[in-house]
């Protein structure tokens, strides 16, 4: 006999049916909690809706951690095919996750607050609506932004290091060069890729990953 659902497993259940049809309508198929759209590229983008997980009674939360059990957000993400791949070999995936992807992002920094959002499961209608809302005001602008490998590369490609940026802000430029490097790679753009990675190392040289990179850069100037 199956397990009977609480009542915020219910609530997330009803507010994910809610704006299924419409995602389906756009070319979205559904898996659980996630839901997946192929581009013509070949990429997969993502929505998926994440449930607060459960902590025992009396659960002390250290620093900005707080107990989102009751409550659910959404992310959003792009899947491309050979970053995965670079990572883990081999490895295929039957559905993709939001966590699966290189281009990740939590609908609420889409919107104006620029801050992770958890909805409370309550009032189904009033947070059903508000979610389709920031689904299609903030969540496929930006799937629409990287919807292509050429329009991810000409997102991240024109970045430059500032002496205003911040050290996270430097260490995305740096992973970000670095993914432009794997995709051109693939399109057999080597001249391309090898300025990539010769960026990606000057935005963050230091960075633990800097080995590879330099290791990668040295087998294509071979």
């Amino acid at each position: 006999m199956p397990k009977e659902k609480s009542k915020v497993q219910q609530a997330m259940d009803e507010i994910q049916a809610s704006v299924r049809p419409f995602l389906k309508e756009l070319g979205f198929r559904a898996r659980a909690r996630a839901f997946n759209r192929a581009t013509s590229d070949g990429l997969t983008q993502v929505i998926e809706f994440q449930m607060g997980r459960f902590d025992p009674p009396g659960t002390y939360y250290i620093g900005i951690r707080k107990n989102v059990y009751g409550k659910f957000t959404v992310n959003v993400g792009v899947f491309v095919p050979e970053l995965h791949e670079h990572s883990f070999p081999g490895k295929k995936l039957p559905f993709i996750h939001e966590y699966d992807c290189r281009i990740r992002e939590g609908l609420g920094f889409l919107g104006p607050e620029q801050q992770d959002i958890w909805w409370e499961l309550e009032d189904v209608p009033r947070q059903a609506a508000d979610v389709f809302h920031r689904i299609e005001r903030d969540a496929l602008p930006f799937l629409a932004k990287f919807e292509s490998r050429e329009a991810i590369l000409a997102q991240w490609i024109p970045g430059r290091s500032t002496s205003e940026e911040t050290d996270f802000g430097r260490f995305k430029r740096s992973r970000e060069q670095f993914a432009c490097a794997i995709i051109l790679l693939s399109q057999g753009r080597k001249d391309e890729a090898k300025s990539a990675l010769r960026a990606s190392l000057e935005y963050q040289p230091d960075h633990p990953s800097s080995a590879h990179v330099r290791n990668m850069l040295a087998k294509l100037e071979s």
